[in-house]
């Protein structure tokens, strides 16, 4: 899939810094090409590939392929604290007590997804 997909912690509705240093642990293992100046990486993991921008404080993926990447960043997303934002899609947690901290606009149409395919059933569904 083609469209982007950000990661990036709240805490009381606004951005908060880190959780960087943790996704990148998740993803490290499956890093098959870098552009450090870009913050670019190519995963592949399983069945696909996906394009990430990561920095210290968030993250962008797209060019998402296969169904099994999802998993690798729901985990990552996990790690790092993070809320996964598909773009035109509900805004996705991975523990509830995220549901407390994201902004207004954000909080009207949330989903909690435990795994990559909760997160692709989110993102089909809509």
């Amino acid at each position: 899939m083609s469209f982007d997909v950000f990661f990036q912690g709240f805490v009381g509705g606004e951005p908060i810094a880190g959780g960087g240093e943790r996704m990148r642990e998740v993803l490290a293992p499956y890093i098959v090409r870098e552009e450090p100046e870009h913050n670019f990486a190519l995963i592949e993991f399983g069945d696909g590939s996906a394009d990430v921008y990561l920095d210290d404080n968030d993250m962008m993926a797209n060019h998402i392929v296969g169904e099994m990447p999802w998993d690798l960043l729901v985990e990552g997303a996990r790690a790092a604290r993070w809320v996964i934002l598909p773009i035109g899609f509900a805004t996705c947690i991975t523990d509830e007590a995220h549901r407390a901290d994201l902004p207004e606009g954000l909080a009207e149409d949330v989903a909690l997804v435990a795994t990559g395919p909760d997160l692709l059933r989110v993102i089909r569904a809509s």
